[in-house]
């Protein structure tokens, strides 16, 4: 044996030995000399050699875990995450790890040492470090190993597949169909279940054309699941449904043909109480999914929706499974647990993931043809589901329930008094959700049933569970109650004293903690939709809610403390700043008191305590400065966390997956773990800094440099947490508006800060991925435009932005055109949910951005322009509408900002904009109109043919039937705005001018667009000044449109007044019964206001 194998050996040894201090000493001398890349591949190669012929198969299994665990490590030169070990070790000594492992693959061997051999291979294997064709001898022996009698070999084999599905994509397809076929039709159930998930990987990592040679797999893997059901093997069972689930997320058409048959199968397995857990949430999720992936084929599949309902309404009856009186439930202390009743919870979550994709058209029927029948059920838990169920559904189905939601509430109502508390708790849910989900016609027209129904279970007369959801369920109504400002006097005003008459006695009363703390929420959102009617209130209330927070309550008692910190300042907001000046002090007090206090991570008064400094703040405006000092260290500390990463093994996985404040990614093969709890604590120290930053303006400006440089400017490098790039791009701009505010923004200190904020912002616009993150930089970066005013870039700057702008445009492009792809078949083109940030939103801020940029830098953007004119073209000539009103809005803002220089493009664009004068789209339409205006007003030579050319098809649109159309009434107020400015600017040189200003007077009035009525009316102002000969003709025509636009604002300010004084010149040309004639159909007070 050599030195350096003895010394391998020693070392090897000393990583086995369960004495900390040995281990540790050779843990570092492993880090400080073996992982040097130097030694590295013959440590590696050692390595291998022990997991292919080690003397036990415990030494074996130890080297394979540590060959694996250091080939993935990242190296110590660095340049990207996802660098492995393996893929720096020269080509030599690759050939001779390949060689040794691939010999201990086929050798005999113990199941559990093959399985450990094959995840070593699988890493050598992948493309770092076994490029296309450098390991010819594998596949062949892999391929071996799938047919061998040996099921330890055939497993593995698939695993190696299933780790490295790249190594297949160079296989005969006849042979990789016989394999597969024979793994899903294998004896042994492991075999099966790793055949099934290397058929998936390789699926997912097959280009789209390959598919089709997959698709005759799919009977035989989904003919294997029954076998599994039949044999009791549910865990196998479970782990296929898992597998099948990626592959439906992929491509759900690719189950068309079997949809019925995978719809019958996962609804039974769902319903089988006998089967484990794990089992039946996969069958419902694999269920669930289809409606997520391909809502088209489900609403085709008639068996879908009536499935849906059935499974779900089943597995929510599987509440307080031998516990008949829901005695343990309600004695339960912790009612946010839902890890109880798993097949209860999983249930209402799918049923309102279905609903929001499948909508009430397709879902209503098949549900509430059960849910009157189970409501009038003697068997408590149908009861209770049917209620749930209308919870679950309702926002998804509001297309049809809308009109039905009176009838819904009586449905619900009854049970408000059901003789179990958990139908009782569950009506509330209803109420709540409902509240919620249908906010304004709830509480505008069904409060005077909901609030008494409510109101009726916070006695003591019900148990604590039910108490304190009928209080959440109030803050649900409430909540809404506060945005829709006619419901408050309506409907929140004469239960007011019963509501918190009972919210008090249950405060003062209830045994149960979770009972007070909702109660102090409830309260708090009570305040909030009352406004300054909880005057009457305040000075009962807010005694006993401050009281809560003088000493030490315990540790049991903090987030009862935390809530009484959110109901005081909640409260406070509501009844304003003079009704709470004489308790802010001590209150304030307060809350330093408890600040001092609340020093532990995971105490919950702290993050309470943050937003209540923050309500405090707005509450008092400027008088919270001398707070500053107080307040802001603890904020600042926490948005200064770091990315706290684990690179783990795959043993240490489960416990970091388990945990909530964890999120567990894979990259190439590498388990990196991210603190996310950390960083979302983060988050919201920035969003509160940005909050403080807002409402303080200049006087926040001592803080603005720290806080700028130090943690929001660095916090756009954290590529591990999306939310933490997003809140500190918006909170540069906040901070750049205090900086100007306080200084101006022509300070050096101002530029300086633009400066280090505006090239960090392009930078990342560069290598964002993400259009939600790009949103965010945009819009930051429009914000800080504005605060800059004019030309803020210099030449290098405003060409790197550009360049930027341009790229993003093109990657945005290639995304809406791949999603308009994803419809084939394979994929649904589904659309985005609701709040879910899509290319349109993205393109829609990068116009607004542009358009900044423009007007700030005005003719100096033409420098720039070439990097636009192949994006523009490509944007104005697509039929996709949001793509061209992109580009539409590019060449309104050149022809706006850039002066006679952007003549120089007109053949890029003239074209287009005659053409889109007539669009089919309203939309276009208004934003071409809108164009050729922008181009009139500038009163160029230069434009003068193009705009007199366009004034036919305006006139034409602005003309037909529905041009004041609810969809079409910007493009024609537009279109009839442009008109005026092109007779303004051309009209010397315009055949039958009078007549064309005869027709034009005709389209008046304008009705919705601020800037198109402005200009519009100020040159009917002109014609009637200049007494233009086509006036007199016109003026019960002329003085309809301005009363039309005084009495509906449609304009006002100087507009008005000048239009009104040119108006009465006019009016005074008639005789005076001939004037009042023509007022007197109008609004006498809108004719006194402007004509008296």
């Amino acid at each position: 044996m050599s030195a350096v194998e003895e010394e391998l050996s020693a070392l090897f040894a000393a990583l086995q030995l369960h004495l900390n201090e040995q281990r540790a000493r050779a843990e570092a001398e492993l880090e400080s000399k073996w992982m040097l890349n130097e030694n590295v591949g013959t440590f590696l190669l050692f390595l291998a050699q022990k997991a292919a012929f080690g003397e036990s198969d415990g030494v074996k299994a130890f080297g394979s875990v540590l060959f694996r665990r250091i080939a993935i490590k990242s190296p110590k030169d660095i340049n990207k995450i996802t660098d492995r070990v393996i893929g720096t070790v020269d080509e030599q000594t690759r050939v001779n790890i390949r060689l040794v492992l691939l010999l201990g693959f086929v050798a005999p061997q113990s199941p559990f040492v093959r399985h450990k051999l094959a995840d070593a291979i699988s890493e050598v294997a992948k493309e770092d470090a076994s490029p296309q064709g450098t390991w010819p001898d594998l596949l062949p022996n892999i391929f071996e190993a799938s047919r061998n009698s040996d099921s330890s070999f055939r497993d593995s084999a698939f695993r190696v597949f299933s780790a490295a599905p790249e190594i297949l994509s160079g296989a005969n397809p006849e042979e990789v169909l016989n394999l597969f076929r024979g793994g899903f039709e294998d004896s042994n159930d492991d075999v099966r279940i790793a055949a099934s998930s290397a058929f998936v990987e390789f699926f997912k990592n097959s280009d789209k054309p390959a598919w089709q040679n997959l698709l005759p797999l799919l009977p035989n893997l989904l003919n294997s699941l029954p076998r599994f059901l039949e044999t009791g093997q549910d865990e196998a069972l479970a782990s296929v449904l898992e597998y099948l689930l990626e592959l439906v997320e992929l491509a759900p058409k690719t189950f068309k043909d079997a949809f019925p048959t995978v719809i019958e199968f996962c609804s039974t397995v769902a319903k089988n109480k006998e089967l484990n857990s794990k089992a039946r949430l996969s069958a419902l999720e694999l269920l669930t999914t289809f409606s997520e992936v391909s809502p088209a084929m489900c609403k085709k599949t008639s068996s879908y929706a009536e499935s849906m309902v059935l499974v779900t309404l089943s597995l929510m009856t599987e509440v307080c499974i031998d516990d008949d009186d829901a005695a343990e439930w309600n004695n339960s202390d912790d009612v946010e647990d839902e890890d109880e009743e798993e097949e209860y919870q999983a249930a209402k979550q799918a049923l309102d993931r279905v609903s929001l994709k499948l909508n009430g058209n397709t879902l209503a029927g098949p549900l509430f043809q059960y849910l009157p029948t189970m409501l009038q059920s003697s068997e408590w838990r149908e009861r209770q589901a049917a209620l749930m169920a209308i919870s679950s559904a309702a926002e998804g189905c509001a297309d049809v329930l809308t009109p039905e939601i009176p009838k819904i509430i009586d449905l619900v109502l009854p049970s408000i008094d059901d003789v179990h508390p958990r139908v009782q708790y569950a009506c509330c849910n209803a109420l709540g959700q409902l509240s919620t989900d249908f906010a304004y016609e709830i509480q505008k027209n069904l409060g005077d049933k909901i609030l008494p129904a409510l109101i009726s279970k916070l006695t003591q007369a019900s148990v604590p569970r039910v108490q304190s959801h009928a209080a959440a369920a109030l803050v649900n109504f409430s909540e809404a109650a506060a945005i829709y400002n006619t419901s408050k006097s309506d409907t929140l005003d004469p239960y007011l004293d019963t509501l918190l008459s009972n919210l008090l006695g249950l405060l003062q009363n209830s045994p149960k903690r979770y009972v007070h703390e909702q109660v102090l929420t409830t309260i708090a959102f009570t305040a909030g939709a009352a406004d300054q009617k909880f005057i009457k209130y305040y000075d009962t209330l807010m005694p006993l809610v401050t009281e809560c927070l003088r000493g030490d309550l315990g540790m049991d008692n903090r987030m009862l403390q935390a809530k009484c910190i959110e109901c005081a300042t909640l409260i406070a907001r509501a009844v304003g700043k003079e009704k709470f000046a004489p308790n802010s002090q001590d209150l304030i007090q307060l809350f330093i008191n408890l600040q001092a206090t609340a020093t532990e991570d995971d105490d919950p008064v702290k993050s309470y305590l943050e937003q209540g400094w923050s309500r405090i703040c707005s509450i008092i405006g400027s008088d919270f400065l001398p707070l500053l000092p107080t307040v802001l260290p603890p904020l600042i500390s926490e948005a200064r966390a770091t990315q706290d990463i684990s690179f783990l093994e795959e043993d240490e996985a489960e416990e970091f997956y388990n945990d909530d404040e964890w999120e567990v990614i894979n990259l190439d093969g590498k388990i990196i773990a991210v603190n996310t709890a950390l960083l979302d604590l983060k988050v919201s120290a920035i969003e509160l800094l940005r909050t403080y930053a807002e409402k303080l303006k200049g006087d926040f400006y001592p803080y603005v440099k720290e806080i700028a440089r130090e943690i929001a400017i660095p916090a756009l490098d954290f590529y591990l947490h999306d939310g933490v790039r997003a809140s500190a791009a918006l909170t540069l701009a906040s901070l750049l508006k205090c900086q100007v505010s306080a200084v101006g923004n022509k300070a050096n200190e101002t530029y300086e800060l633009w400066s280090q904020i505006s090239k960090k912002l392009i930078e990342a616009l560069k290598e964002e991925p993400v259009p939600e993150l790009l949103v965010a930089h945009y819009s930051a970066l429009a914000d800080c435009i504005v605060q800059m005013d004019q030309d803020c870039f210099d030449d290098e700057q405003l060409q790197t932005f550009a360049g930027a702008i341009a790229s993003n445009m093109e990657k945005t492009f290639e995304g809406i055109k791949d999603r308009e792809n994803e419809d084939d078949e394979y994929t649904e083109d589904v659309e985005e949910d609701d709040g879910e940030c899509s290319y349109e939103d993205l393109l829609d801020e990068i116009s607004k951005t542009l358009t900044e940029l423009i007007k700030s830098s005005k003719a100096r953007f033409l420098n720039v322009f070439p990097s636009f004119i192949n994006v523009t073209g490509t944007f104005l000539n697509d039929e996709n509408t949001n793509i061209k009103m992109c580009g539409l809005s590019v060449i309104a803002d050149l022809l706006a900002y850039c002066g006679p220089g952007s003549y120089k493009y007109k053949d890029l664009f003239v074209n287009v904009l005659g053409e889109s004068l007539l669009s089919p789209h309203a939309n276009i339409r208004q934003a071409a109109t809108y164009s050729v205006g922008v181009a009139a007003q500038q009163g160029l030579a230069e434009y003068q043919s193009f705009c007199l050319a366009c004034l036919e098809p305006m006139f034409k649109m602005a003309s037909i039937l529905d041009a004041r159309a609810d969809d079409n009434e910007y493009a024609t107020d537009n279109a009839i705005a442009a008109i005026a400015k092109i007779f303004h600017s051309y009209g010397p040189t315009i055949p039958n001018l009078d007549t064309l200003i005869q027709q034009w007077i005709i389209l008046l009035p304008v009705t919705i667009d601020e800037e198109a009525a402005t200009f519009a009316y100020a040159y009917l102002s002109h014609l009637i000044e200049s007494n233009h000969p086509t006036i007199i003709s016109q003026v019960p025509v002329i003085v309809d449109a301005v009363m039309q636009a005084l009495t509906n604002s449609y304009i006002g300010g100087a507009t008005a007044k000048k239009v009104a004084t040119a108006t009465r010149g006019l009016l005074g040309t008639l005789p005076v019964d001939a004037a009042r004639g023509l007022l007197n159909k109008y609004p006498q007070e809108i004719v006194g206001a402007w004509f008296s």
